[in-house]
């Protein structure tokens, strides 16, 4: 392998990265937030925001394993060492076939797994090149991926359910349901925030770099965070919680910081619709031949040779490029998909 003879390579590997991470985000937040667009609970604009950090958080701080299982898990790597330009060429074959599904999927609205997609990818690529026997089909690779396709869809199912039927029964079906609904705020934090924080300190942190860091500190780490959310929520979430739907105050997200601090906001009223003053109907006889009189100057008056400047954007050109690209940059995120009217 002479250097630089497959850079072509590594140049349509990353383009058909992005591809691929493109098709990725399209469909695992559809998936991710579906519940949440569809409850009216987040936007799709709200959405699109959050996942945009959480997408690359997750990645950044919990892909190490995974990356290191796709990367050598399932296919293996000792096969390619006598020609490793081969092993680049079936990586990129496998992420063009990857990409190629999931955005597929995507444009046609199938829910679709990007995981099965890259393993299928690998795996077909793997017996393309060397046959079945360069596949890794014991449970240290191909096994335990196949195994959690079936084992996911039942845990997480159990957790909903531990989840859902509580809140079903203590909070929903109660007649103070708001009430006991704003006090258990709290409580899901402290689930959500232990669970997580355990989860990125666990995995996120590689084991030679732990420095001895043993699972009791890092329990331990785990409930001192979850200690500041759960108090952030009960001290400052819940009172904003309380103000804003209970007390029907205007109140903004940057308030919740200093809510204790902040004063009354009355909604601001609602404007009084005006009379039509255009029905027929409604006017007197000689008020119909004024408005008629009037109208027929106005038609008269009318230059239809004069510039129509009402259409003219007077901005500079800058504020009109920014508008622009906003326009386009959010004009998939601005739709309502909830489908309210489908029976």
């Amino acid at each position: 392998m002479v250097p630089y003879d497959f850079t072509w390579i590594f140049a349509l590997g990353i383009v058909t990265s992005i591809c691929d991470a493109y098709g990725i985000g399209a469909n695992d937040v559809s998936n991710s937030f579906a519940s949440s667009i569809s409850s009216g609970s987040l936007s799709m604009m709200q959405a699109c925001i959050i996942a945009s950090f959480t997408e690359f958080l997750g990645a950044f701080l919990l892909g190490a394993e995974t990356t290191e299982t796709i990367k050598g898990g399932i296919l293996s790597a000792e096969l390619f060492v006598p020609q490793p330009e081969l092993m680049m060429l079936a990586m990129l074959c496998a992420l063009v076939g990857s990409a190629s599904w999931v955005i597929f999927a995507s444009k046609i609205g199938a829910p679709v797994s990007s995981t099965h997609a890259i393993v299928g990818g690998l795996i077909g690529t793997g017996i393309a090149a060397f046959g079945g026997g360069a596949i890794k089909w014991t449970f240290d690779g191909v096994g335990k991926i196949i195994l959690s396709w079936f084992v996911s869809p039942i845990v997480s199912g159990i957790i909903t359910s531990l989840i859902y039927l509580p809140t079903r029964y203590f909070i929903l079906e109660n007649p103070n349901s708001l009430k006991r609904g704003i006090l258990a705020i709290p409580i899901y934090f402290f689930c959500t925030a232990l669970i997580g924080s355990f989860y990125i300190i666990y995995k996120a942190v590689p084991s030679d770099k732990k420095n001895g860091l043993s699972t009791g500190a890092i329990v331990g780490i785990s409930f001192g965070v979850t200690a500041v959310v759960t108090a952030f929520s009960w001290f400052f979430f819940v009172p904003w919680i309380k103000r804003r739907v209970i007390g029907k105050e205007n109140l903004r997200w940057y308030h919740m910081f200093a809510v204790h601090f902040v004063k009354y906001r009355p909604m601001p009223p609602t404007p009084s619709p005006e009379p039509n003053t255009d029905d027929p109907s409604k006017l007197e006889s000689g008020e119909i031949q004024e408005k008629i009189e009037v109208g027929s100057k106005q038609c008269d008056d009318f230059d239809t040779n004069a510039a129509d400047t009402s259409a003219v954007d007077a901005s500079p050109w800058y504020i009109k490029t920014l508008r622009l690209v906003k326009y386009y940059a959010l004009r998939g995120m601005k739709q309502d998909v909830r489908n309210l009217g489908n029976d």
